[in-house]
């Protein structure tokens, strides 16, 4: 071995010292490439949570559960509210998630508009219908209740209710609508609906079923919701004709419903994190696994409504 050492060190020698040093100099600057090159490569992520808007307190709810369930270290999370387009741009090339999961309707929005194929998961989005999610790349967690459960809770907490009444769209509810007639006849209550196409009908509708009905069913519906001045006036013709309403969203607690029944959001979210885990498996809409509920006792007496006193164990906020 050592004649081929001293051969090695011979023809070194007569490269000559300046291309020996020059060899030497080259490493750090082929090492700092390296890892610059590598830095530049996008940094892959199992699942982007994107939220609407994360000083939400029940969209951060559900951002809570789903992270505690499905673990930090698989994920990235980002505020669509701070962020803006450009940062969920950035997220998308940067973190090239598997998945993202969207807290809210403008983060899947969004998403959509950046990112039409990857894989989606949308919770917390009311009346998620407008949106038109494509079924083959979304999967969906209502923000209702299924009706037949609504029914349920609205006969438990008032045994003597007999007819509700909804309006509705049928563009949009038409199979929602009969499949709460089917399941209003299960336990005992008439569900009666009137049709509307364009906002300016709500009035006459509410007039034409406050002389058919005990309560009017508010349901996620973007006619009827079309804009704050119409929701306001839909509360304000059923109070004037002395009809409670039910409602799905305790984003109405203000404007007087006489019980609300929403979706319970630490729960939610552990239900995304499970459709992300099994998303091929996932259908493409789950309804909330549970449920809080708001009971407003003023209205309750102002409508004079008879309670099952019993039922008051279920309530998570009552209104006095």
């Amino acid at each position: 071995m050592k004649p081929r050492i001293n051969i090695l060190r011979s023809r070194l020698r007569a490269a000559g010292g300046a291309t020996w040093l020059a060899v030497l100099t080259a490493l750090p600057v082929l090492a700092v490439t390296v890892v610059l090159t590598l830095a530049a490569v996008p940094s892959p992520t199992s699942v982007l949570v994107v939220n609407s808007d994360a000083s939400v307190v029940k969209y951060l709810e559900v951002q809570a559960a789903f992270k505690d369930t499905l673990g930090a270290g698989s994920l990235t999370e980002l505020d669509l509210n701070k962020a803006g387009e450009p940062g969920l741009r950035r997220a998308l090339t940067f973190n090239n998630p598997r998945i993202i999961y969207c807290i809210g309707g403008n983060a899947y929005k969004l998403a959509v508009e950046l990112d039409r194929d990857r894989p989606k998961v949308l919770s917390t989005a009311i009346n998620y219908e407008h949106l038109k999610p494509n079924p083959r790349t979304t999967r969906i967690i209502a923000n209702e209740l299924p009706a037949g459960a609504q029914l349920t809770l609205f006969r438990h907490f008032f045994p003597k209710l007999r007819r509700v009444g909804v309006v509705y769209n049928a563009a949009i509810n038409k199979q929602w609508f009969d499949q709460a007639v089917a399941s209003g006849k299960e336990v005992g209550i008439e569900v009666i609906g009137r049709v509307v196409t364009r906002r300016s009908q709500v009035k006459d509708a509410i007039g034409f079923l406050a002389e058919k009905v005990d309560a009017f069913w508010l349901i996620p519906d973007p006619v009827v919701l079309d804009n704050i001045p119409t929701t306001r006036l839909y509360f304000e013709l059923t109070d004037a004709a002395m009809k409670p309403v039910f409602t799905y969203s305790d984003v109405y607690v203000g404007l007087g419903p006489a019980l609300v029944l929403s979706p319970d959001m630490p729960t939610i979210g552990r239900q995304a994190a499970e459709v992300v885990r099994d998303y091929a498996g996932a259908p493409l809409v789950s309804s909330p696994a549970g449920s809080e509920v708001t009971l407003n006792l003023q209205r309750v007496e102002r409508y004079r409504l008879e309670l099952n006193r019993e039922a008051l164990n279920s309530v998570n906020n009552l209104i006095r």
